[in-house]
C-alpha cells in the first residue's frame, strides 16, 4: 500500500480505465507536471485513500501536505498550480462559460455515460446509446466554427471531452463517417494525435482503440 502521508513529491491515484482519472493526466501532460502516477482499482480503495476521498472515488491527487478529489477541482488547481500553458480563459465570464460546459458534459454526457459502464438491462442500455449519441452529434455544428470546443484554445472542456469519446466503443457506440459527423472526426483527430493525449493513455486505454 502507498502512504499518503509524509509523500514528498506529487502523486495521482489513477484509475487506469477512468475517464474521470484520465482527464486530469491529460492536464498534467499538456503542462508538463513531474509526478508520480499510481494505478489503482476504483473497487479496491485502501483506508487511506478512503479518509481523503469520502464518496470513494478516483481520482486523488497528493501534493505534498494537500490532498484533493474530484477530477474537476484536481483541473482547476493544477491550471492555477501550473498557469502554462492556461486551460482557462483569463476573463471571468470565459472562465464561467468554461466551468458551465463542464457542468453540461457531466450532466448530459457523463450520467449516462457512467451508467453504460457500470451496466444496465440492455433494454435501458439501448435508450441510453441512443441518448448519448444524440449528444455527440449535436455537438457537431458547434465544432464547425472552432477548432476546439467553443473555442480556438484547447481548455478544461476538451479535457473531459476527449476521454469520453475516446471510450465510444466500450459502450457499443460507433459514429458513422458522413458529412454530419465529419466535424466530430476532425475534432477527435485533434484531441486523440495532441502529444499530451497520447501521454496521458494508460496501457488499458490504448487498448481500446488498438484493438
Amino acid at each position: 500500500m502507498v502512504s499518503l502521508s509524509n509523500r514528498t513529491s506529487m502523486a495521482l491515484f489513477s484509475d487506469p480505465l477512468d475517464h474521470y482519472s484520465h482527464r486530469v493526466r491529460i492536464v498534467m501532460c499538456e503542462k508538463g507536471v513531474t509526478s508520480e502516477i499510481i494505478d489503482t482499482d476504483t473497487k479496491n480503495l485502501s483506508s487511506e485513500i478512503l479518509e481523503v476521498s469520502p464518496y470513494e472515488q478516483l481520482p486523488v491527487l497528493v501534493d505534498r501536505d494537500v490532498c484533493l478529489y474530484d477530477s474537476v477541482i484536481l483541473m482547476e488547481y493544477l491550471d492555477e498550480r501550473f498557469p502554462h500553458p492556461p486551460l482557462l480563459p483569463v476573463y471571468p465570464v470565459s472562465r464561467a462559460h468554461i466551468r458551465l460546459f463542464i457542468q453540461r458534459i457531466e450532466k448530459d454526457w457523463c450520467e449516462i455515460f457512467d451508467s453504460l459502464i457500470e451496466g444496465v438491462s440492455e433494454s435501458k442500455a439501448k435508450k441510453m446509446r441512443t441518448e448519448l449519441k444524440s449528444q455527440i452529434l449535436s455537438m457537431s455544428p458547434i465544432l464547425k466554427e472552432k477548432d476546439y470546443f467553443m473555442s480556438d484554445e484547447f481548455s478544461l472542456v476538451d479535457c473531459c471531452i476527449g476521454p469520453i469519446l475516446w471510450r465510444l466503443p466500450l459502450v457499443g457506440i460507433e459514429l458513422q463517417k458522413n458529412s454530419k459527423t465529419k466535424p466530430i472526426y476532425e475534432y477527435m483527430q485533434r484531441i486523440f494525435t495532441k502529444p499530451c493525449f497520447i501521454d496521458s493513455l494508460s496501457e488499458l486505454e490504448k487498448e481500446i482503440r488498438n484493438s
